[in-house]
């Protein structure tokens, strides 16, 4: 490892976010517990799950391991960090495609999101990988007219993949702004319809009459329209296009979900949100795999919520039917394991050696003072205070040489 990366994971780590694209490197502890998330995405079904451990303790680094080890297992994944004051809602699933499609990331591709690559894969699929998916291919494009289909739910999926095809760089700057702000467009149908289908007509023919793309009842480009179907619908098309791509399929991480309790403050929003988890859970309206980052408290959170707003008449036995996964704290002697490898890479990042002037007697003793305070973080806060300790003894050094 060079000096630039490990100081960009010693940026990470001095914050207590994950190092990305390290996050194995430094997962300890918790063998058992991993190894069964690792069986489950090595089954080619993984399904959804509630991933439970306090703040601080660890949620969003497993969230990235399991990032991490399903790209390099073979699948798409999409990482989706819920904020409601930066407009990703959960109870708007067009907010949430967006989102994803932000975030989506294809195996072997260097950690680059987005668009783009996964757009650039699936058309170099089509051309050169036919033969492996042939009568699907050939259903999608109606064997290389591209008129008209049927084999992929959304109609949007269909005409962006369509476009995105022809290589118009036009068309495909305007098809990575329309993915990632879908409500934008909801009334900007005309821009969509004459720049993706009439201009590209040389390419290939619409039986479709205008009408039919500008009436808002269509949902043709639109995301919202009846609970959002077409955004359900792109959720399976994304995952059913991976596999015939070739990839093992396509896995969704929540993080932050707590979100939909403190900062969605509308009870009705409240309501669909937990109406769409539990879409999520059902397998019906998604059919890939799914990961939600929540606290302990999680389940009896909602209830408590909805009885508070006076909302008696729900099934809460649905919230205790969630399929979960809980994380156990880290052990001391984990922190300490920990530690050491954050030392290793401090040497790395700043080049000074650690080990010669800090003691395993004095780095256990100094990790087991910070893990010993009585907060809920305790994993985050001794990574922080691991690093600051290290800065510390680097800067005294370097003024005392």
């Amino acid at each position: 490892m060079d000096e630039a990366a490990a100081r960009s994971i010693i940026e990470s780590l001095r914050t207590g976010i994950p190092p990305r694209g390290y996050i194995n490197q430094f997962t300890v502890g918790r063998r058992s517990e991993i190894a069964q998330l690792k069986e489950k995405l090595d089954s080619g079904t993984p399904g959804t799950l509630l991933i439970k451990a306090n703040y601080g303790s660890g949620k969003s680094h497993l969230l990235q391991y399991l990032r991490e080890n399903a790209l390099q297992s073979g699948y798409v994944t999409s990482c989706v960090t819920l904020d409601s004051k930066s407009a990703i809602r959960f109870n708007r699933m067009d907010q949430i495609i967006g989102a994803i499609w932000r975030n989506i990331e294809i195996p072997s591709n260097n950690g680059i999101p987005g668009v783009r690559p996964f757009l650039d894969f699936v058309c170099e699929s089509m051309e050169h990988n036919k033969s492996q998916n042939q009568h699907f291919w050939n259903d999608l494009t109606n064997k290389g007219h591209w008129d008209f289909s049927e084999a992929l739910e959304s109609p949007s999926m269909f005409i962006a993949l369509r476009a995105w095809n022809t290589g118009n760089q036009t068309a495909q700057d305007l098809i990575e702004d329309w993915f990632y702000n879908p409500r934008l467009y909801a009334a900007q149908r005309k821009l969509l319809y004459y720049t993706l289908v009439v201009g590209l007509r040389e390419k290939f023919r619409d039986p479709r009459t205008e009408y039919q793309f500008y009436f808002a009842g269509s949902g043709i480009f639109n995301f919202q329209n009846q609970e959002y179907a077409q955004s359900w619908q792109m959720l399976r098309d994304i995952d059913l296009i991976a596999r015939m791509s070739g990839f093992k399929g396509f896995i969704i991480l929540f993080d932050e979900f707590e979100d939909v309790l403190t900062n969605l403050s509308n009870k009705n929003y409240q309501q669909a949100a937990f109406w769409n988890l539990f879409q999520f859970f059902s397998g019906k309206q998604f059919f890939g795999g799914s990961f939600f980052a929540v606290t302990p408290e999680f389940v009896e959170k909602c209830k408590n919520l909805l009885m508070k707003k006076g909302i008696f008449d729900y099934d809460f036995s649905r919230f205790d039917a969630l399929p979960a996964f809980s994380m156990s704290p880290l052990e001391v002697q984990e922190l300490e394991e920990l530690a050491l490898k954050i030392m290793r890479i401090h040497g790395t990042a700043f080049a000074w050696n650690p080990n010669s002037n800090i003691s395993n007697a004095e780095l256990k003793a100094f990790v087991k003072k910070s893990a010993s305070t009585p907060v809920q973080d305790r994993t985050r806060k001794t990574i922080t205070d691991t690093v600051s300790f290290l800065d510390d003894r680097h800067d005294q050094i370097s003024e005392s040489s």
